[in-house]
């Protein structure tokens, strides 16, 4: 049975107790990542690191090219140097530019010894660069399904192992389309009602915990999981969030690092395993 670690929960900036977000679904033939901001470094986690051993070959998925989604990249060759790794993001298609070209930005002297594309003798299993497209692709082995969505520039919603990842734009009804029936919906939920009440230009390119409940009720989400989020929000601000979402898709919980869910594809709902988040959680 997959399960899925909340890695990194927070949006735009880390705090004391939630990284940026980054995502991991344990499969029996492989890891695979969706975001990869500094919630990478939670695979410091003994629990992770006989985790690690375990796998030769892992696939990372990026949503978009902001820096809390990918500020984590430097850390791959650390955690995942024995394993074949495929990164895989919005490519031309989608940003303009091939990934592996953007990518060549993240890296090389003085910033990095050298750019990321050339990082293959990093990883004893192979290191490959690969552009997402609108639709479905095969992806390093995974049937992974994309969806471009309107942000600042843009994000692309993501489907892989009956998980649906819809991160960093709006509440739409085309993310309920392509998130129909899902075991697992993790959604942005960079904003609570008083927030999306302001009418500002967050309310444009990201969701509310309410919409984001109003997406997963639409699409019949088995369970919902509010990810992305605000680090100018205490936990009392979180909790009301929270409460507001359950209140429209009962099936919901707030992200917090280190959570784990284990999901199937059929009728059975993922059962979070880790505790509600702590007044140690505030931002």
């Amino acid at each position: 049975m997959p399960r899925l670690f909340v890695l990194g929960s927070s949006g735009w900036i880390p705090t004391l107790a939630r990284q940026t977000v980054a995502h991991m679904i344990e499969t029996r033939r492989g890891l695979i990542f969706l975001d990869c901001g500094s919630g990478i470094a939670r695979l410091h986690d003994p629990l992770f690191q006989e985790m690690l051993k375990r796998h030769q070959r892992a696939l990372v998925l990026l949503s978009h090219w902001h820096h809390d989604h990918i500020e984590g990249l430097a850390a791959l060759p650390f955690f995942l140097g024995h394993m074949e790794v495929t990164l895989a993001g919005p490519g031309p298609e989608i940003s303009g530019e091939k990934a592996a070209d953007i990518l060549a930005r993240f890296g090389g002297a003085p910033l990095l010894p050298k750019p990321l594309p050339d990082w293959s003798e990093l990883f004893s299993g192979g290191f490959n660069i690969v552009d997402l497209r609108p639709g479905k692709q095969n992806i390093g082995g995974e049937k992974v399904e994309v969806i471009v969505q309107p942000h600042t520039h843009p994000s692309v919603g993501l489907r892989v192992r009956d998980v649906a990842y819809i991160t960093d734009t709006a509440e739409r009804s085309e993310s309920a389309a392509f998130a129909k029936g899902a075991a697992l919906l993790l959604h942005d939920a960079w904003l609570d009602n008083e927030g999306a009440a302001e009418d500002g230009p967050n309310a444009l390119v990201h969701a509310s915990g309410s919409g984001a409940a109003r997406v997963a009720r639409a699409a019949e989400a088995k369970h919902l999981v509010l990810t992305h989020l605000n680090p100018a929000y205490d936990v009392a601000r979180l909790e009301r969030m929270f409460l507001a979402a359950a209140a429209i898709h009962p099936a919901t919980q707030l992200a917090s690092d280190m959570a784990t869910f284990s999901f199937t594809g059929g009728d059975e709902a993922p059962t979070p395993t880790a505790a509600e988040p702590t007044e140690s959680d505030a931002g």
